[in-house]
């Protein structure tokens, strides 16, 4: 759990962020880390040089950081380009800690990334920006922060981007889901087993269909709930 305090010494405000068992630090533009013992350790600070999407940026020193334990929106999706600009203004013109977790195949460095307010990951999550993967990083701030942003209908979770009705249409109503594993990207149209518990998340990319043809154009295939039902 990320705890958040802020002590005030010498008439300068230090945030102190306790990050396992030691606790982060941070005062205009140093940050450390102190242990049980009390002893201060030096950190680097970074500062980013632009912002790539809603979960990666890229720092002074052309790293590309990847937050760890989210997932933003690419920008081509629904609030995508919001998710970016929500990250800007957490990280911009900001000194960061960045712990790095490892690199990716994409020569990212997967890591957990700080501000003054504590663990990025998790107020984007708390703003609606981004979802939580479950993965990465095991503290359940991220899904209380994940959960609140749900529970508010805040940005990817508000109608705009999370539908059980297609608002824009009354005959575009088959839904299709994207998949990441298993037997692929799939659709139901009323009538099919799961069509009425299918939830069509557009920051995901899941999108409306008017026709089968059209899904299936697309790539999706029939949800095996379908059974032998048919639609135009």
């Amino acid at each position: 759990m990320v705890k958040k305090k802020l002590s005030k010494r010498k008439g300068n405000w230090k945030r102190a962020i306790t990050v396992g068992a030691a606790t982060l630090l941070t005062s205009g533009t140093m940050w450390y880390l102190t242990g049980v013992n009390g002893l201060k350790i030096n950190v680097p600070s970074y500062r980013a040089n632009r912002v790539i999407d809603g979960d990666t940026f890229e720092t002074e020193e052309r790293q590309l950081i990847r937050l760890t334990g989210i997932d933003a929106p690419e920008l081509d999706k629904c609030d995508g380009k919001e998710a970016k600009e929500a990250l800007g203004k957490l990280i911009l013109n900001k000194n960061l800690y960045v712990k790095v977790i490892y690199r990716d195949f994409g020569m990212r460095l997967i890591s957990h990334v700080y501000n003054d307010k504590g663990l990025v990951s998790t107020q984007m999550l708390k703003l609606g920006m981004a979802y939580n993967l479950g993965t990465g990083i095991k503290d359940p701030e991220l899904g209380k922060a994940a959960d609140y942003a749900r529970a508010q209908k805040l940005g990817i979770y508000s109608s705009k981007c999370t539908q059980e009705t297609n608002p824009n249409s009354k005959t575009c109503v088959i839904k299709g889901n994207v998949r990441t594993e298993g037997s692929g990207n799939i659709y139901h149209f009323p009538g099919c087993g799961q069509y009425n518990n299918t939830i069509v998340e557009l920051y995901k990319g899941d999108q409306w269909f008017c026709t089968k043809a059209e899904a299936k154009k697309a790539g999706f295939i029939k949800g095996s709930d379908c059974f032998e039902k048919s639609w135009k």
